[in-house]
């Protein structure tokens, strides 16, 4: 093995890793704005939703490369994931808060 290669695409993987984290940090903060529209925790999860967002991320998985069986899995856990944050930010900001999950922030930078 080449450690050079290898260290070098190991490099470009840590880059794009830095990538995905910046642009789950935009979802995420578009998952707070969509629960500053929401009133209650129960309104949360939407099955159909779901369903829409795996679909849309499969054709994209097809067009790019990107294996289904890392795509579907990966966009499934991060919907419940999603939903989660959705829920505790929801359920904060009836317990006084203003526009966050912890209080911290005046909500969604977007």
């Amino acid at each position: 093995m080449n450690a050079l290669r290898l260290a070098a695409l190991r490099a470009r993987i840590d880059e794009l890793d830095r990538d995905l984290v910046a642009t789950l940090a935009q979802r995420q903060r578009l998952v707070e704005g969509v629960a500053r529209l929401k009133d209650h925790p129960t309104q949360v999860r939407d099955p159909a939703r779901v369903e829409r967002v795996v679909a849309n991320v499969l054709g994209a998985a097809t067009t790019t490369g990107l294996s289904a069986s890392i795509a579907e899995p990966v966009w499934r856990l991060l919907c419940e994931l999603c939903a989660a944050h959705e829920a505790a930010w929801i359920e904060a900001r009836s317990g006084g808060y203003r526009d966050s999950c912890c209080g911290c922030e005046d909500g969604p930078r977007v």
